[in-house]
């Protein structure tokens, strides 16, 4: 006979520990020269939209060429100037230098 979760006998299976999630940055907040992947968008949908039609998608690798306002990243080979307070509202987290 199968046991499930929380029997008593402490038999059956523990839930997976979920990963915790990477510490976030603003995307506003990132050094010229930093490589990051897109991990939360704080947008309304129609701007979320707008941002993944031009591959700005969650889980993307963006490299920050200038921060300021506009912050311009690269996306898939292509250069995107974001308004300051768009840039706020992205949130990312830095990939391990060397990785592509």
């Amino acid at each position: 006979m199968a046991e499930s979760y929380g029997s008593p006998g402490g038999g059956g299976r523990r839930p997976a520990t979920p990963a915790p999630e990477p510490h976030l940055e603003r995307l506003s907040d990132q050094a010229p020269g930093r490589i990051v992947r897109l991990r939360r968008r704080e947008l309304s949908e129609g701007e979320a939209c707008l941002l993944a039609a031009m591959g700005l998608s969650v889980g993307c690798r963006l490299v920050v060429r200038a921060a300021g306002d506009p912050c311009i990243v690269e996306v898939r080979s292509t250069r995107i100037g974001l308004a300051r307070a768009v840039a706020e509202r992205l949130l990312v987290h830095g990939e391990p230098a060397g990785r592509p």
